[in-house]
Order: C-alpha cells, then structure tokens, then sequence
C-alpha cells in the first residue's frame, strides 16, 4: 500500500541519481541541498510511519535501499572522484553494506526470519554515516569544520561500521545456527 510515509521514501529514492549527478559534475551545494533533503525525509519517513501506524512492508524494504543508495553513492564518489573521504573508509562502508544485504539474503533462504532488525548499532552507524557525508559536503562547499574534525569523523565512522558489521555477523550466524 502506498502511504505518505512510502512516498516519501520513494521521493529519497528518486534524490539518490540527483545527487550523484551533482557530484559527479562537482555541483558541490546542490549535493549538500540534495543530501540534506534526503536525510531529512529518512528521518521524516520513519517518524510518520510510527506516528499514523503506517508502517508498511513495502516501506521496511525500501527504506533501507534508499538508505544504503544515498550513503554507498556518496562514499563512493566523494572518495573516487574528489578523494575527500578516504578510500579505506569508503570500504568499509560499502563491505557492511554488502555484508548485511548478503547476511539478510542467506538467513532469508534458510527460513530463519522475514526481516533483519536493525539494531541501536547499527542506527548509531547509519546517523554517522550521514553525518560524516554531511560534514564532508559542508566542507566542501565552506571550509568547515575542519580537517581534523573531519578526521576524528572518519574514524569513528570506521570504527562504528566495523563494530556494526561484526555485531551484524554475529546475530546472523547465531540465528542460522537457531540460538
């Protein structure tokens, strides 16, 4: 069923080629525009969600896509194409991506749940991991905050992910083994 809370996932989804564009051609405050927008709405999608009792199948599955879209194109690209954000990280993000997608799809084959829950963790990785591109686009287009914040960022993304991916692992492999 389509709700206002899945149109507004829908609508992040549809941001996710914007913005990409907009890195690509170095339009550095339209990415910041864009991505602001988008995170708000994550935000705003799931509060809405919860606040009108709407929460949808269709929306827990493309919530996280949108989700991952948004934050793995932006890794990706502000590490490739205008090197601000390290390589290594941008591994790190996108391997936990690709864990828990690959994690989700294996215990689904064996029948042991419908869905993966998301933990505070993995919530707690996620906030970072906007905050860390917001910060980087900001710092982009400003000046600030600066290199050294920047930095600490990044390594409590790192940190953050890491922990998240192991965390992930662990709940998968014990839900496989059927603890």
């Amino acid at each position: 069923m389509i709700n206002v809370p899945n149109l507004i996932t829908i609508g992040r989804a549809f941001l996710v080629p914007v913005f990409i564009v907009a890195i690509f051609y170095s339009k550095f405050r339209e990415a910041l525009l864009v991505f602001s927008v988008a995170a708000v709405s994550d935000a705003l999608d799931g509060f809405l969600a919860r606040k009108l009792k709407q929460v949808s199948r269709l929306g827990v599955i493309l919530d996280p896509i949108a989700d991952k879209a948004l934050i793995d194109s932006g890794y990706f690209l502000l590490s490739y194409s205008t090197k601000e954000i390290p390589v290594w990280l941008t591994v790190a993000v996108i391997s936990r991506d690709l864990l828990i997608l690959f994690g989700g799809w294996l215990i689904s084959i064996f029948g042991k749940i419908e869905r993966i829950r998301p933990t505070y963790l993995g919530k707690a990785t996620a906030f970072m991991q906007f905050l860390t591109l917001f910060f980087t686009l900001l710092n982009l287009n400003y000046g600030i905050p600066s290199d050294n914040i920047l930095r600490v960022m990044f390594g409590t993304t790192a940190l953050l992910t890491v922990t998240s991916a192991v965390h992930y692992s662990y709940r998968g492999i014990r839900e496989l083994n059927g603890a």
